[in-house]
């Protein structure tokens, strides 16, 4: 068996494609193919590199010999000085199977899942003291990207953490989301939390279409202590364009406003148009 069917043979065992494991060795895919047909040989330091990466030695990437041995019998091998090499290899298969190992120290933990979807891995773990990102479908990070993102940063289809972004649902400290937004200042089309901005907004400030809290503003509804908008409710203060009514009892005229919600906002608001009348109807 050559070097080269030997590289393939070992990378197909671990469902690796050739612009994968190129990325991973830092080479183009060009390269890895020239590899595993024996158009070239790799240079020393991506053999060493090979070998650390499959876990096996290079001998049995390099001499024939032991091309019927195989990575799972060179524990057995000795080395020059007669010594058994079986702690070594045992030591390198553990530590050096980068795809799926766990890699620690004091100040950094890193795991990445064998299993990959689209070139990602499944699970991609990565944090510790300095900005250290983990991309992958589940992704955990000091800096996270991937459908379910969880970091100090991140973002993804789901993210949370201290500064998020996400597509579905995104909680944090600061989020912005395209569709749910949850945090102490939340950005979404709907947005829950101490400041928000969106279209469907709940908090302590609100700015959006339709606004529920102690200060807020809606330029179509707004409800709260003191409100501003088209249609103003308040419970202490209240500025609407066209309809305004305070109610330090929270029981506002509902016939008369569901009347003129139905009026005056668009359809084309709806569901945040139903959304609101039910609250008021609650309220």
């Amino acid at each position: 068996m050559t070097l080269g069917e030997k590289i393939y043979k070992l990378r197909t065992e671990r469902g690796l494609s050739q612009e994968t494991f190129g990325d991973k060795l830092g080479v183009s895919r060009q390269s890895v193919s020239k590899w595993e047909t024996d158009q070239s040989l790799p240079e020393l330091e991506k053999i060493i590199a090979l070998s650390e990466f499959f876990g096996v030695s290079t001998d049995y990437l390099l001499k024939d010999t032991l091309e019927e041995d195989g990575p799972e019998k060179l524990n057995n091998i000795k080395n020059s000085n007669g010594e058994n090499t079986t702690e070594r290899n045992s030591h390198d298969n553990a530590s050096m199977h980068i795809d799926n190992s766990f890699r620690a120290s004091r100040l950094h933990f890193e795991y990445k899942s064998m299993k990959t979807i689209k070139g990602r891995p499944l699970v991609h773990v990565n944090f510790g003291l300095g900005l250290y990102r983990a991309k992958g479908i589940f992704a955990i990070g000091n800096i996270a990207q991937g459908v379910l993102a969880i970091g100090f940063i991140s973002a993804g289809v789901v993210s949370m953490g201290l500064l998020t972004a996400g597509i579905v649902l995104s909680l944090g400290t600061i989020a912005v989301a395209l569709l749910v937004a949850m945090g102490n200042v939340a950005i979404g089309s709907i947005a829950l939390g101490a400041i928000t901005v969106g279209i469907f907004c709940m908090g302590a400030l609100n700015i959006g279409e339709f606004s529920i809290g102690a200060l807020s503003y809606g330029r179509q509804v707004a409800i709260g202590d003191e409100a501003h908008g088209r249609i103003a409710l308040g419970f202490s203060r209240a500025y609407g364009e066209i309809y305004e009514e305070v109610s330090e009892a929270h029981k506002f005229d509902y016939p008369t406003i569901e009347r003129i919600i139905n009026e005056n906002v668009s359809s084309y608001w709806f569901p945040f148009k139903s959304w609101i009348k039910g609250i008021l109807r609650i309220i």
